[in-house]
């Protein structure tokens, strides 16, 4: 009798539906696998009648990996690049062009001293 209790507890355990954490740990090994090693980011996890759809940032991508919640298995999965979104920003230079027009400035500025021609900006002014 207690062979036949554990073969239906055994059986009830396999056919457990996964939540989303466990899909979520499924689709980021998944994605390991296949050679995205840093910069896994869940971002979020939703389940569609059986099958969980888990998006997941990578560095300049998104990873969209649909998971069957009943056998654990990968059904489709789809790597997509990041769309940037248009900053509305009135100042349009960023910080490195900001540096690099600074930069710029202060080597000039160097070079006209060291040939003098500062003097001759001097005496126009």
């Amino acid at each position: 009798m207690s062979s036949a209790d554990e073969e239906e507890t055994y059986e009830e355990e396999e056919t457990r539906p996964l939540n989303a954490e466990e899909a979520t740990s499924i689709a980021t090994q998944f994605l390991t696998r296949l050679g995205n090693k840093r910069s896994l980011k869940p971002v979020k996890a939703s389940l569609q009648e059986e099958i969980y759809i888990v998006e997941v940032g990578l560095r300049k991508k998104t990873a969209i990996v649909e998971v069957d919640a009943m056998s654990e298995e990968i059904k489709e999965y789809e790597i997509k690049t990041k769309v940037k979104e248009s900053s509305s920003s009135f100042f349009p230079l960023t910080p490195k062009s900001i540096l690099l027009v600074c930069g710029i400035v202060v080597i000039s500025v160097f070079v006209s001293s060291l040939l003098g021609v500062q003097s001759f900006i001097g005496s126009i002014f």
